[in-house]
């Protein structure tokens, strides 16, 4: 029940795929526990930080999403967001909105359920934003932008909030960040922790050309990627379809429905399988490149 079984698989002209598994009992309960983003965050919406996530199963899930600035400060973040406004979409339809957690009806369960959650404290009465929400299966958007027509570094964060799940009933499934990303400390970071015991398998991208496609104007021209456990380096990519397991990581954002990316692209791209355990994620530009990019984290079944 405690196996963990890998296999490299080459075939003739073909690069190797690696595959990673465990028993059917231990299998399901690997999963992605809290997603979170930084980045520099716009008071315009053409530069806000925005989220994806994917709410998975097939009944309703209750997932708290904070948007943090002013509560940066006290880990020394310079240039913090003063002020954060939170909105929550599915599709083009506005769910929910905060830009000042206490002051919402149920600030008091937010409080709660973060200290549950182990996520850090927000100071009472600051501009931090939160929402805590019961979402049926399916995706959603939330757009943290920053309020009164300040700008400044801001985080992200999505938490599975569901109390007393069984370890096999996952919330989310991937999330996507969309922001722009600076040099130093204004890199996009993501953060990410997996549960259980054994590896689970993932597709991570950090997208700037591609977004060209999309109509997003300013892209980030070369993203480069790096994954680090604490201040330890796992794994990094420039180019994607240059990775020994490119083929692999197409194959995957076709079976967890990411668009596809251009072979000799310079968007970056990994499938790989991480220990349960928390994580970093830094998309930063080549040559201290600048522009908007796209930080993508998928379970791969």
């Amino acid at each position: 029940q405690t196996a963990t079984l890998t296999a490299n698989v080459t075939s003739p002209g073909a690069p190797m795929t690696t595959y990673v598994g465990g028993s059917d009992r231990r299998v399901a309960t690997e999963r992605l526990i809290n997603i979170s983003s930084r980045a520099i965050t716009s008071a315009t919406n053409a530069e806000a930080m925005i989220a994806g996530f994917v709410v998975a199963g097939d009944s309703p899930k209750q997932v708290l999403v904070r948007g943090i600035g002013p509560a940066l400060g006290q880990f020394g973040v310079s240039n913090a967001l003063a002020a954060a406004k939170l909105e929550l979409f599915s599709g083009q339809n506005l769910l929910a909105s905060n830009a000042g957690w206490s002051a919402a009806p149920n600030a008091a369960a937010v409080a709660a359920t973060s200290v549950r959650l182990g996520a850090f404290p927000l100071p009472v009465g600051g501009r931090d934003a939160a929402l805590l929400v019961t979402l049926p299966p399916g995706a959603y958007t939330t757009m943290l932008s920053g309020a009164g027509n300040t700008g400044g570094v801001s985080l992200i964060e999505v938490y599975d909030a569901t109390e007393g799940a069984a370890a096999s009933e996952r919330a989310m499934i991937n999330i996507s960040t969309r922001a722009r990303v600076g040099t130093g400390q204004d890199v996009l970071i993501a953060g990410l922790v997996i549960s259980g015991e054994v590896p689970k398998r993932l597709l991570v991208r950090g997208v700037g050309p591609a977004l060209a496609g999309f109509g997003v104007a300013g892209a980030l021209d070369d993203p480069q990627l790096r994954i680090l456990q604490g201040n330890t380096v796992v794994a990094t990519n420039d180019n994607w379809s240059l990775d020994p397991a490119a083929t692999s990581a197409a194959q995957a954002a076709i079976a967890v429905g990411a668009f596809p990316l251009n072979r000799g692209s310079r968007d970056a791209g990994l499938l790989l399988n991480l220990m349960p355990g928390a994580y970093t994620v830094q998309v930063s530009g080549v040559n201290a490149g600048t522009g908007i990019a796209l930080v993508e984290i998928y379970e791969v079944p």
